[in-house]
């Protein structure tokens, strides 16, 4: 422990005090940040039935996906046909999904998807115990390419080309698509983060902060 860091009681609430002052300031600044997002313009997805999904279910359009509701939240998961491995920063952000009862009673729907057949994806949904739906996006990629063939923009896929987290709005039969995020715009699911953020040692990140993480199965 270096000796700069001990300090007295009154000097320690001191510095608290200081940084009180600029972490309501942060908490301000996420408010009206919070309010810009919400205020983005939105792009209405033509014939939205066309994409498609898997589930254990049977097929699924990106409307079905609502599970009536107004509001959609999907999140584009690292998992292909070709890996060989699951995806341990995918995984660590499905880990911090809360309880869907809380987002449903705000009128809003959460759903994973991957590229992988559904089987896949259901096994590894399985071995994750994870409660939410996981459907398999195979299909909507293929639509996407068709699109984009013919000259169409399509907005909500991941910006990275891999991961990705979308957000939909459904009006009658009409849907939006208002927002998406990737990369480090994901770290705001990640409340093991904002815990680590609040001691001495921090994220302790290696190379792409991944490094020590694993799948919450691995750890011995």
């Amino acid at each position: 422990m270096e000796s700069n860091k001990v300090v007295s009681a009154e000097k320690w609430q001191e510095a608290r005090a200081a940084l009180l002052q600029e972490e309501k300031d942060a908490t301000r600044l996420l408010s009206r940040l919070a309010k810009t997002r919400r205020d983005l313009p939105m792009v209405q997805i033509q014939n939205p039935s066309r994409f498609k999904f898997d589930s254990p279910e049977g097929e699924k359009s990106l409307p079905d996906l609502f599970d009536g509701r107004r509001q959609l939240i999907i999140y584009h998961f690292m998992l292909s046909p070709e890996d060989k491995e699951d995806c341990v920063g995918c995984s660590l952000c499905m880990d911090h999904i809360p309880d869907l009862r809380h987002l449903w009673s705000r009128e809003t729907s959460f759903a994973a998807v991957a590229t992988s057949p559904i089987e896949k994806i259901a096994a590894f949904k399985e071995r994750m115990e994870w409660g939410f739906p996981f459907y398999s996006s195979a299909r909507t990629v293929k639509t996407w390419a068709e699109a984009e063939a013919a000259g169409e923009v399509v907005t909500w896929k991941p910006g990275n080309g891999y991961f990705g987290l979308s957000v939909f709005f459904k009006e009658g039969d009409d849907v939006f698509h208002s927002y998406s995020t990737t990369d480090r715009g994901m770290e705001i699911l990640l409340s093991t983060y904002h815990l680590l953020d609040m001691t001495p040692l921090g994220r302790q990140e290696i190379g792409n902060g991944m490094g020590k993480f694993r799948l919450h199965d691995q750890y011995s």
